[in-house]
């Protein structure tokens, strides 16, 4: 059996992260993690090429920050194992999520899925220029703004041309405005649809930069409140052999809501 060496090379994508000492690449230097991750072996060669460019810019001014391949992963099983074709992310920071999501659309033949909201016009000027290199303008829509604002819904529900079926939030991890965030878009995401958290663990409490308990008391304190919900709130630790099977010490919380009639 002869081996395809756009596939080989594929599979050693990323392998070398775990030689870097940047904190972004704890995945790749902690489980015995010598492997590329679907997420990054699926990529074509020039999108791959943008992501490593991507990785080198942005750690030249020091930041990290970006969900980690966990996260990703999970959001491309459920986006690409159910072809959801409505997506809203709160909170895109320097890109590299929508970047990622954007190629994944586009892969699903998908136009107008996502819109990202960001408060901050500066990184999302750098964001726009990134989907422009990368070629994801057609997938990829990106609103200025504070992600809990009234009108945040209507305006992503025109470009999308239905509601959400998917939404993300990693923006503040500020308590309070995270309760916003819920009791905003919940009502706006589709029955049935679902809703994927960030950054949710006891251990991410300290994100929070008003130092109120982050995702995790919002989400203590909106649940209760929506017995409905379909939820579940996965811990995390970095090691194969830890406590816990779920990979990223920040935690993820994912909910469905329920659908608008019984199913079958």
């Amino acid at each position: 059996m002869t081996t395809d060496p756009g596939t080989a090379d594929r599979s050693l994508r990323s392998t070398d992260f775990g030689d870097r000492a940047h904190r972004r690449y704890w995945w790749h230097r902690t489980g015995g993690r010598s492997y590329a991750p679907p997420v990054y072996s699926d990529l074509t060669e020039a999108e791959w090429a943008v992501m490593e460019a991507w990785f080198e810019d942005s750690e030249r001014v020091g930041s990290g920050g970006e969900m980690s391949v966990p996260m990703i992963s999970v959001l491309q099983g459920f986006i690409m194992g159910s072809g959801i074709r409505s997506i809203v992310q709160l909170g895109h920071y320097k890109g590299y999520s929508t970047l990622m999501i954007g190629m994944m659309l586009r892969r699903m033949g998908v136009e107008k899925g996502l819109v990202s909201i960001d408060i901050d016009k500066g990184m999302t000027e750098g964001v726009q220029g990134w989907l422009a290199r990368a070629g994801l303008e057609a997938q990829v829509r990106l609103i200025v703004s504070d992600s809990a604002a009234p009108g945040m819904p209507a305006a992503a529900e025109v470009i999308l041309g239905r509601a959400p079926r998917c939404l993300i939030i990693d923006s503040s991890h500020q308590y309070a405005h995270t309760l916003r965030e819920l009791d905003l878009w919940w009502d706006a995401l589709a029955p049935g649809g679902l809703m994927f958290l960030h950054d949710c663990s006891d251990y991410a409490r300290g994100w929070d930069s008003t130092g109120e308990g982050g995702v995790r008391r919002a989400l203590e304190e909106w649940l209760p409140r929506h017995p409905e919900t379909a939820a579940l709130m996965l811990e995390g630790n970095p090691n194969a052999d830890g406590p816990v099977a779920y990979a990223d010490g920040c935690g993820l919380c994912m909910m469905q809501k329920p659908p608008a009639a019984p199913l079958a």
